[in-house]
């Protein structure tokens, strides 16, 4: 276990009102990337070669530098990043929206159990309940959609890579930021890049690079969206957060995001809310309200 770098000082608050614009950010990702034609692993790349040079520009703005030490630290969770986007559009080709989501959601109680041996963190009891009690009011939110519920043995298994996969970049991203001091632009600049490199590959295998034809109109607009808001900005803002915030909080916290992205989608795309979606709603926000009403307790 690494020892903790010396952090500024912030409000007590800050951290959870980052985490909130970030959550809000990330739960208007999958309304916006719904509204993308082009193929998936085309979107996927065209998010990382918009982002990639926007985070480096700016961190070259700031005065930062790209050293080869950044590049080989960011190199397995960008690989992870980058990996986990193409297993979740694999699995949207063979599963529904809330499979997936679902799946993803018990990301929450696996770091609870990854917590204490990887960070020194110690959840109380009233805390590993009350993110059961989110996780299952996600499921509710998720799977009470007035929509169809289907999977194959192949989607169901690629959904588990995509949870796997973010939870290694969740992971990796927590260590670098609790133990080691790196700039949070710094550091999504590097991960950037090797999300990029795990993004182009498939291409070649599995794509062709005339399917890129079939990307232009508005999925300019909103993969551009989705790469400044959701994808520079709200990854930026979550790997400062990390420095601040336990893992198993900081995902726990996250599980609004599937409410947001949900309460979005019904202006967007006009998917209606069903009560019992509105009930799973307040369930996993005051799941949230309670663990951050408990104080964590740390060895």
């Amino acid at each position: 276990m690494q020892s903790h770098p010396e952090k500024p000082q912030v409000a007590a608050y800050l951290p959870l009102v980052v985490v909130g614009i970030v959550v809000v950010l990330f739960g208007l990702g999958p309304p916006l990337t719904k509204l993308v034609t082009a193929p998936p692993v085309v979107g996927v790349t065209m998010r990382f070669l918009l982002s990639t040079p926007l985070l480096i520009g700016l961190l070259l703005a700031r005065g930062g530098r790209m050293s080869f030490k950044l590049i080989r630290t960011t190199m397995w969770p960008g690989l992870a990043f980058g990996t986990n986007l193409l297993f979740v559009f694999a699995a949207l080709q063979e599963a529904t929206v809330s499979v997936l989501s679902t799946t993803v959601a018990t990301q929450p109680a696996l770091l609870l159990l990854l917590a204490g041996p990887i960070f020194g963190e110690k959840p109380r009891l009233r805390q590993v309940l009350w993110t059961l009690v989110g996780v299952s009011g996600t499921a509710i939110v998720i799977l009470s959609a007035q929509s169809e519920v289907r999977a194959t043995a192949l989607g169901v298994l690629w959904a588990v890579c995509a949870l796997l996969t973010f939870s290694v970049y969740w992971v990796l991203t927590r260590i670098a930021r609790s133990g080691t001091d790196v700039d949070p632009i710094e550091w999504m600049s590097g991960v950037n890049i090797w999300a990029l490199i795990a993004a182009i590959v498939p291409i070649f295998f599995v794509g062709s690079i005339s399917d890129f034809k079939q990307f232009g109109g508005m999925d300019w607009l909103w993969i551009l969206l989705i790469a400044i808001f959701t994808g520079a900005t709200g990854h930026v803002l979550m790997s400062w957060a990390h420095a601040y915030v336990e893992a198993a909080r900081s995902s726990l916290y996250l599980l609004g995001m599937h409410v947001v992205a949900v309460g979005s989608a019904w202006p967007i795309h006009g998917e209606s809310l069903t009560p019992l979606q509105m009930l799973g709603g307040v369930v996993v926000l005051g799941a949230v309200a309670m663990v951050i009403r408990t104080p964590a307790e740390s060895s």
